[in-house]
């Protein structure tokens, strides 16, 4: 009898694992696809059958019809890309004050120790809270808009940012002062490259926390955005366009989210 195991036996373990992968990839895409038409379905016939109040629950076909409308009139792409320019922007002041208070606080204690309270203090009060104190000051032109996002983008790159440089291995830092390296290579060359996986994590949840944030900027004084429109509708008792502009901001912020989780891995490969 051969010492050897038989090949062929290996061959068809491997070949009957990996059939086994495909269908299990195959379920796992009927459940994430087929969850939602079901829910869609449910939802049509109970709105069809007169179970819901269609005066406030509207059917998926009349989102879809609200969908149509905006999209051939042009005004869903004008409410899209002035609330996107609007969340970059945002989430530009946000990330870049989020990175260098983080990066502060994360190498100097006495800074962390300095900001401490100021940061406690504000970073427990909801984007919507700030936003009556930003049209105070700045007018319900764009800058009180804009602020309100970057105040919601800020707190993730912040913290993100922060716990990543603490988090680095002693041991690596240990390793540079036993070999004499000054503090500007210790921080480039140690810190801040084991600090990226961190700072890009608080760079994605930075910029999602941003996009979420952009009902409560365009409230108030807005006369384009996404979120002037589920406001506007309200006041017109439109609920059909109110659930097209929560389906706009929940299917774009899944995207973004999708495309971040992507870039950020592409980017690991090189850290």
């Amino acid at each position: 009898m051969s010492k050897f195991p038989d090949r062929r036996d290996a061959f068809a373990e491997d070949e009957s694992l990996r059939h086994s992968r495909i269908a299990e990839q195959i379920v796992n895409y009927l459940l994430l696809i087929g969850s939602p038409v079901i829910l869609l379905a449910v939802w049509q016939l109970a709105g069809d059958r007169g179970v819901l109040n269609l005066s406030i629950v509207p059917t998926p076909k009349t989102i879809l019809d609200a969908l149509v409308a905006f999209t051939v009139s042009g005004r869903l792409a004008d409410y899209f890309l002035a609330s996107f320019v609007r969340v970059v922007a945002g989430f530009a002041i946000g990330a870049g004050s989020g990175l260098l208070i983080g990066a502060l606080g994360g190498i100097s204690v006495k800074f962390a120790y300095a900001t401490a309270v100021v940061l406690g203090v504000l970073r427990p009060i909801p984007m919507i809270g700030l936003l009556p104190l930003f049209i105070l000051w700045f007018g319900i032109d764009e800058w009180s808009k804009i602020l309100v996002i970057a105040m919601g983008a800020i707190w993730p790159v912040l913290l993100n940012t922060e716990g990543g440089i603490r988090n680095v291995d002693p041991k690596h830092i240990e390793v540079a002062r036993i070999l004499m390296k000054d503090k500007a290579t210790v921080l480039r060359k140690i810190i801040f490259p084991s600090a990226v996986p961190s700072l890009l994590t608080g760079l994605r949840l930075g910029f999602s926390t941003a996009w979420r944030g952009i009902v409560a900027s365009e409230m108030i004084g807005a006369s384009a955005g996404v979120g002037y429109l589920i406001s506007y509708a309200r006041e017109l008792s439109q609920p059909a366009v109110m659930f097209l502009g929560l389906f706009i901001i929940g299917t774009v912020g899944i995207l973004i989210d999708i495309v971040l989780q992507r870039l950020e891995k592409r980017l690991l490969r090189w850290v």
